[in-house]
């Protein structure tokens, strides 16, 4: 099978592998935030899935091939829905535990340390495996920025350590393994599921050969689908630190500049997607053809 075009060896430049050609262009106007919130198009009878579940209990829980018709890829294609799914903390009660189960789900893979872990103890769904892939979080809540613009440049430099430091790897390399090679619906989550679960989920859907503008337009997501969380942390450091909250706002809001950044140090550190997958994260190329024949419909 033919890896995706975003997976072949051919470099890329920055403009290319970030922004995206005239194509990318035009299917990131056509899907932007408000499109990607509301839906891809109307899912058709043959791609009929069940809608994913609001959860009030799990935050940022959504599906990572969008919603509807499922986020388009650059040759055409749509993403096939009710295969991976994304979230913080696998923490739901009752009723959202119910709505889960109603998903069939197979695997939880945990992103969080054992320390992290412990305090929001996952509940996993019955007939679903639990497993590990201990990633050092982002402790946004120690940072003490000056501004917003050392915010933000405090976050891109912690997600492009996502990309280099050679523990997180060996982690996310693992994680796709599992991913590609569990049968079944399956769930990744961190602890508010945005940095470690936004790279893992940014990851899949370049394997699937998403545009990279809708990638980040999906990343975004997190601002809305966690709104209340998220002004929750910000107000809650902000008083803490003595600090303005927009100073502090970037350590907590997903921004495309963070998102960018991890995937300029992909490209400055590997070249192509391909090679970051096949050296950096030790992905076999049939795990990464059978990850995209997954998320293709």
């Amino acid at each position: 099978m033919m890896l995706a075009s975003s997976t072949r060896e051919a470099p890329l430049s920055r403009r290319a592998f970030i922004r995206g050609g005239a194509r990318v262009a035009l299917l990131s106007t056509t899907f932007g935030a408000g499109a990607l919130l509301s839906a891809c198009g109307g899912a058709s009878e043959e791609r009929s899935v069940m809608e994913t579940p609001r959860l009030s209990t799990v935050e940022n829980f959504r599906d990572v091939a969008g919603v509807g018709d499922g986020y388009p890829t650059v040759d055409g294609g749509r993403l096939r829905r009710g295969v991976f799914y994304r979230s913080g903390a696998l923490t739901p009660g009752d009723a959202d535990a119910a709505l889960l189960a109603r998903l069939s789900l197979r695997a939880v893979h945990d992103l969080r340390v054992v320390a992290e872990a412990s305090l929001a103890p996952d509940r996993v769904p019955t007939d679903a495996v639990r497993e590990t892939h201990e990633i050092a979080p982002i402790d946004a809540a120690g940072a003490t920025p000056v501004d917003a613009a050392a915010a933000t440049a405090w976050m891109n430099a912690r997600q492009r350590q996502l990309v280099t430091d050679p523990a997180a790897r060996l982690q996310f390399g693992a994680l796709l393994t599992r991913l590609a090679r569990v049968s079944g619906a399956q769930v990744v989550h961190g602890t508010a599921g945005k940095d470690r679960t936004g790279w893992a989920a940014a990851l899949l859907l370049a394997i699937a050969d998403v545009p990279l503008d809708v990638i980040i337009q999906d990343y975004l997501l997190t601002n809305t689908a966690a709104e209340t969380q998220i002004d929750a942390r910000v107000k809650a450091h902000a008083a803490r630190a003595g600090m303005n909250a927009q100073a502090v706002a970037p350590l907590y809001r997903a921004q495309s500049a963070t998102i960018e950044a991890a995937f300029e140090e992909m490209h400055s550190g590997f070249g192509t997607l391909s090679n970051y997958l096949a050296q950096g994260l030790a992905v076999s190329a049939a795990d990464v053809a059978i990850l995209r024949a997954k998320l293709v419909g």
